[in-house]
């Protein structure tokens, strides 16, 4: 596995990089300190990069920015802004331009962990600030459909069956798949798509 993390300030880049190595298994990370390093750390290897820890502020420009180029660039990427500012606006914006998520840098250890498996496992994570204000301009449906273009090939065929109603044992049967696996999918759908429940799932009328 190989993370892109890029972030200008030493000591919280350095600390991440730690971080990850002793919660992962396998991990190789690759650092960069300002927009310009992670353009060039993202050209020489975005084939192998399973996720970019992108920081919003940076001496050469925004992650925002950043985010939108390499969103055209490459596609395939999966990116998640890691910044010190919480702004509702900010938050869902980046998520408008297809980040992954949005993690506060004063998240803590323990929800930034949980945070990086779920995007790993393709999932899309949404801190509870932004959440709150995504949900009181849509309804729960709407946030459901907007946020499915990030789940896996698998996950939508789930997606697809639970808004047919069928049960996990069903869904199970149908795709040839474990009940247990199902269940670890609906609960990624359900934290992915910003919803409680399973009838919060079907499309909005």
């Amino acid at each position: 596995m190989q993370i892109l993390v890029i972030d200008d300030c030493d000591m919280f880049r350095e600390g991440l990089v730690a971080l990850l190595h002793d919660s992962f298994q396998n991990i190789a990370a690759i650092e960069a300190d300002c927009i310009a390093s992670g353009v060039e750390a993202a050209r020489l290897h975005h084939h192998t990069i399973d996720l970019v820890l992108l920081d919003h502020e940076l001496p050469d420009g925004l992650g925002v920015s950043l985010l939108a180029e390499m969103r055209v660039e490459y596609p395939h990427l999966s990116i998640a802004i890691l910044s010190a500012w919480e702004d509702p606006e900010l938050m869902q914006r980046t998520l408008k331009l297809g980040a992954v998520g949005y993690i506060p840098k004063n998240t803590s250890t323990a929800i930034l962990l949980s945070a990086i498996r779920l995007i790993l496992a393709g999932g899309l994570y949404i801190p509870e600030g932004l959440l709150s204000y995504i949900t009181s301009e849509k309804s729960q449906s709407e946030l459901a459909v907007q946020h499915t273009e990030h789940l896996t090939g698998r996950q939508r065929e789930v997606l697809a069956l639970l808004r047919t109603g069928l049960s996990n044992k069903e869904i199970a049967r149908e795709l040839s798949i474990s009940e247990a696996t199902v269940k670890a999918h609906v609960t990624i759908i359900l934290r992915s798509c910003g919803v409680s429940s399973r009838t919060q799932l079907q499309y909005p009328r």
